[in-house]
């Protein structure tokens, strides 16, 4: 037999083998969206979800909806349901059925590459829940003492209007804020600490000199309202090295940063492609300032600020996928779907927070959708920043809820309103409808404040700038 005919024939098998593998695998039932599914070919879709991701989850939300899909990734297909039937489905399904621990895992490599016992026991998560939810009203006057500095260190603008790279400006100002809550100072002013904490990456935290930069922070401390603090009591509580801490605080970090900055920088662009809204915003925060002073208590009547930022997140939603995770038995979803054991499975936030079911003239940029709905029917929390349901999933939904939503929401709007009342800022191209983010940069100018009137004081009552 000569060579060629070998190679035909391996060939031959190998192509049976993977038809075989595709016929008879259960998910050959789930329809795909962004191209075929069959051996070899599915890798074409995958290459286009790659490409164009939301395009292909909008498609499959258009064409399979209130049912479920499947879009190709690298290693293996994901799941999507759809509608708000499938969504809540998944809610109330155990984590025995399906598993966020293992859903993370699936996305993040988390126990690959942090370590099993960070991946099997969350108990930051509890920690986040617990402590940092509980103690916001106590530690929001550290995140208000360091929002000054951190963004005049960074938002530098020289007189008039200057180019300025936002997403490295916005990146380093939230680093600097979440870390003052999460190690405090002196630690959150440091610059190779600041750094560490936006290039970390899940490779880096495996590497020995990047982790001999932790240990000594860690060591003997006295009692503060951190979550480096909370960190150690609770690893203390259970026995624990002080080594559990570093890669579980560095975990809360880069979910902190790059989600909260992404955030940001969305809302900032906006706030400069649609102009009209900037008088409206300033007006509200002075009132409430004036009031209030820069207070928690402020912060959450800056109702025009909360919708603003959710509408931002609305038109540009950070997450791609919301509620991963991984059947851990087979499973027949409420649209009657069969699931095998170990298939991923989520749901896609974006699609569904651009329903015209759901948002009325959902292609335009309304910035007080939400602020108007709370005005004129007097139901606050289900239009907040902070809500989750089956229509809003920008934190997840149910108990596995993003738990840091509540932290990173009055840090948003903090920021938000302090940029608003200090600065200007000017698009360089017109906007492109409500999902116009279209530039890197922006032109920002320093504005002129009454300082006396909006300065940055604790309460109406403090004289201190």
């Amino acid at each position: 037999m000569d060579r060629l005919a070998v190679a035909c024939a391996c060939l031959t098998l190998l192509a049976a083998q993977l038809f075989a593998k595709w016929y008879y695998n259960p998910l050959r039932h789930v329809p795909t969206a962004g191209g075929p599914s069959i051996p070899l070919l599915s890798y074409l879709a995958a290459y286009r979800f790659a490409r164009h991701p939301e395009n292909v989850l909008q498609e499959g939300y258009d064409k399979f909806h209130g049912s479920t899909f499947k879009v190709a990734l690298p290693h293996r297909w994901m799941v999507v349901v759809s509608g708000p039937d499938g969504v809540e489905d998944m809610r109330r399904r155990a984590d025995h059925d399906l598993s966020i621990k293992d859903g993370f895992n699936e996305i993040l490599q988390t126990e690959h590459i942090m370590g099993r016992d960070v991946n099997e026991d969350r108990w930051h998560v509890d920690v986040i829940k617990s402590s940092l939810t509980s103690n916001l009203p106590s530690i929001f006057p550290e995140l208000l003492d360091e929002l000054p500095l951190a963004v005049q260190d960074n938002l530098i603008c020289e007189d008039g209007w200057t180019v300025v790279n936002v997403f490295p400006a916005v990146l380093n100002i939230v680093a600097r804020l979440s870390s003052r809550i999460f190690v405090g100072l002196p630690l959150c002013r440091s610059l190779p600490y600041i750094r560490l904490a936006i290039r970390f990456t899940a490779a880096r935290l495996k590497d020995a000199s990047t982790m001999k930069l932790i240990p000594p922070v860690l060591r003997p401390y006295d009692r503060v309202l951190n979550c480096m603090g909370w960190f150690m009591d609770e690893a203390s509580l259970r026995d624990t090295s002080d080594e559990a801490v570093p890669p579980r605080l560095f975990l809360i970090n880069f979910a902190s940063i790059h989600t909260s900055s992404m955030s940001m920088v969305n809302a900032l662009h906006h706030l400069a492609a649609y102009p009209e809204y900037t008088a409206p915003l300033r007006a509200e925060v002075e009132q409430v300032i004036t009031s209030d002073g820069w207070t928690k208590t402020a912060i959450d009547k800056m109702w025009k600020v909360d919708s603003f930022l959710r509408e931002s997140q609305r038109s540009r939603t950070v997450a791609r996928f919301a509620l991963n995770r991984v059947a851990m038995r087979d499973l027949t979803l409420v649209d009657g779907t069969f699931i095998p054991q170990g298939t991923l499975i989520a749901t896609a936030p974006s699609p569904a927070h651009r329903d015209q079911k759901y948002y009325h003239n959902a292609d335009v940029f309304d910035a007080f959708r939400f602020s108007s709905i709370r005005e004129e029917t007097g139901v606050s929390a289900a239009q907040t920043f902070t809500h989750t349901s089956a229509k809003w999933l920008a934190f997840g939904h149910g108990k596995h809820a993003c738990p840091g939503r509540f932290f990173a929401a009055d840090e948003l709007k903090a920021l938000l309103a302090y940029i608003v009342l200090n600065y200007d800022f000017k698009a360089d191209d017109p906007p492109n409808g409500a999902h116009g983010v279209v530039t890197d940069t922006l032109l920002v100018r320093k504005r002129k404040t009454d300082l006396q009137s909006f300065g940055f004081r604790s309460s109406p009552d403090d004289p201190s700038l």
